[in-house]
This record gives structure tokens, C-alpha cells and sequence, in this order.
């Protein structure tokens, strides 16, 4: 299934299955659920639900209904959120492809090495992302997002795919100058956490449509030119391995490991890096193969 969350109105958390790229038909939400999606997924008849509602969307687009009409939308005619709207805990790993670590003067990795990603960053599929007045350099990275699904501990690498919800596009928005500032003193914390740090989105696509996570095609551009050109192919520690890795310490659903990104981020551009830092103005693509493609434009933040 490829699902989204989404709302017409301010607070609302409403869920929908994809019927075609562009349209999609609003679903039954769970009651009181703080997470729609991972409920809906989690109940024992929710693939049945999903897929007698896909059938009836297919057959109001067949008959020519394709605006929004009913339960049927356009996801440009609404505000798409992130899948998951608040996980208690987003894992980011820091530097698993081969090519980035080359770039950045990488070191060994003898296990995976992550930071923490705070909730209150994700926005969702044309969300704006917030340039703060005290960043000076702004970067972009493109990473799969593996969603959990059930609550899991101390789980085999074999036995890791069995306990996914399935998989989104994630963009981990990275203040430089702040975070190697912080990084001199061995931390990674607010350079990665201002507001609307992590677009994520537009669906989650569940692993039977995924394909498999670890040989997806991805790619950024930024204002149409590319600049991150990869497949998930390289990533030195696999999925399962994270989620594995991971799981030492509970994890619960709706709670996202991040791939890392591959080489191509601003930063490291030779000779000059300051054509490709992000400014206000920009419009980021992040793309993975069969999981869709997330568009962010960068403002300038808001006096509040």
C-alpha cells in the first residue's frame, strides 16, 4: 500500500491510500490514535479496507470524477503531512556510504554511528523549510526512512523486516556551521533540530510495494539541478542491520531509522562550496525509487 496522512483543516490527522500518482481516497482513521497510519496498518484488517477502497476510487476516476469528490482527493488539493507525526524517537545515522564518507574525510565505522533527530522537526511534502537567522550555512540530505511498525527489542537481522511499517522519503536538513561547531566537543544536537528540519514524505509505501530497501535508486535536486545521485545499494551498514543494531534499546511504532545520505551535500563541494549551500527561495526535490517524490521550498524564517 502507498498511504499518506493529510488534513483540510488546521489539526486534523486524516489517512488516505494512494489510487494513482496523483489521487487518493480517503480512509476510516482509527479512533483516538496518535499514530493513524501505524494503527491502521496494525490492524488485522486494514489491507482488506485499503484495497476495497482503492477499487472505489479507481472506479470514480474510470467515470471521469477526478477532482475532489467525496472520499476522493487530489494530493495537491490538500496539505500533506508527514507520515508520521510525532515517533518517540527519529535515528539518524551519521555517515553510511562509502562515497559520502570519502567526501567528508570519513573514518572507519566498525557499527553504526547515529545522532538523535527531535520530533518537533518533521514537516510534511511542501511544507516550507525555515532558513533561522542565526545559520549561516544551510544543507540538504537525502535519506530512506525506515518506519517501524511493532514494538520490537533485541530483534535478529533476520527477523528485522518482519517488524516494518514500511518506508518514506527523508530529507535531514543540516545547519553546518552550527553542527561542526558542536561536533569539535564530540555532539550533534541543534545543528540537526530546528523547526521543519525533516521533511519527510509524501507517503509511506509498505514493504510489499517498497521493493527492496536496500537497492532503491535515490536522488536531490535542488531548483532542478541535481545534486545527490545514488542508490541505497551503498549503504555500508544494511536495513536490517540498522533496525538490528537498533532495537538494543526498545523501539516502538512510528519510530524512524534514517539511511544516512550519499555524497553530493553542499558542504564538501570543491573549490567552493557557496553556490550550493541552500538559500531562501529554493526548491528541494528528494526522490527514492517507488516511495515518491518530497518538494520543500526554503523561506526565510518567520518573525513569530
Amino acid at each position: 500500500m502507498r498511504l499518506v496522512r493529510f488534513q483540510q483543516k488546521p489539526g486534523e490527522s486524516r489517512i488516505g491510500a494512494m489510487v494513482e500518482n496523483s489521487h487518493f481516497v480517503e480512509l476510516q482513521a482509527p479512533k483516538a490514535a496518535n499514530e493513524p497510519l501505524i494503527t491502521f496498518l496494525n490492524d488485522a484488517h486494514g489491507e482488506e479496507k485499503a484495497r476495497s477502497a482503492v477499487d472505489s476510487g479507481l472506479k470514480m476516476l474510470k467515470n471521469g470524477k477526478s477532482k475532489a469528490n467525496g472520499s476522493l482527493f487530489k494530493l495537491d488539493d490538500v496539505t500533506i503531512l508527514p507520515p508520521i507525526g510525532r515517533p518517540s524517537k527519529i535515528i539518524c545515522m551519521a555517515g553510511n556510504f562509502e562515497e559520502h564518507l570519502k567526501e567528508g574525510q570519513g573514518l572507519d565505522r566498525p557499527f553504526p554511528i547515529s545522532f538523535l533527530k527531535a520530533p518537533t522537526s518533521l514537516i510534511g511534502h511542501r511544507a516550507p523549510i525555515h532558513y533561522p537567522r542565526k545559520v549561516k550555512l544551510l544543507d540538504y540530505e537525502v535519506e530512506l526512512a525506515t518506519i517501524v511498525g511493532k514494538r520490537c527489542k533485541d530483534v535478529s537481522k533476520s527477523d528485522a523486516l518482519g517488524y516494518l511499517a514500511g518506508f518514506a522519503v527523508f530529507n535531514d536538513i543540516s545547519a553546518r556551521d552550527i553542527q561542526f561547531t558542536e561536533m569539535k566537543r564530540g555532539f550533534c544536537n541543534l545543528g540537526k533540530n530546528f523547526d521543519t528540519f525533516g521533511p519527510m514524505g509524501p507517503l509511506l509505501v509498505t514493504p510489499d510495494q517498497a521493493g527492496n530497501p536496500d537497492d532503491l535508486g535515490m536522488e536531490l535536486r535542488v531548483n532542478g539541478q541535481t545534486r545527490q545521485f545514488a542508490s541505497t545499494k551503498q549503504m555500508v551498514f544494511k536495513t536490517s542491520e540498522l533496525v538490528e543494531f537498533f532495537s538494543a534499546m526498545t523501539l516502538e511504532p512510528g519510530d524512524i531509522i534514517t539511511s544516512g545520505t550519499p555524497a553530493g551535500v553542499a558542504i564538501y563541494r570543491k573549490p567552493d562550496k557557496e553556490p550550493y549551500l541552500l538559500k531562501p527561495g529554493d526548491i528541494i526535490e528528494s526522490k527514492i525509487a517507488n516511495l515518491g517524490r518530497l518538494q520543500n521550498t526554503v523561506v526565510e524564517e518567520p518573525r513569530y
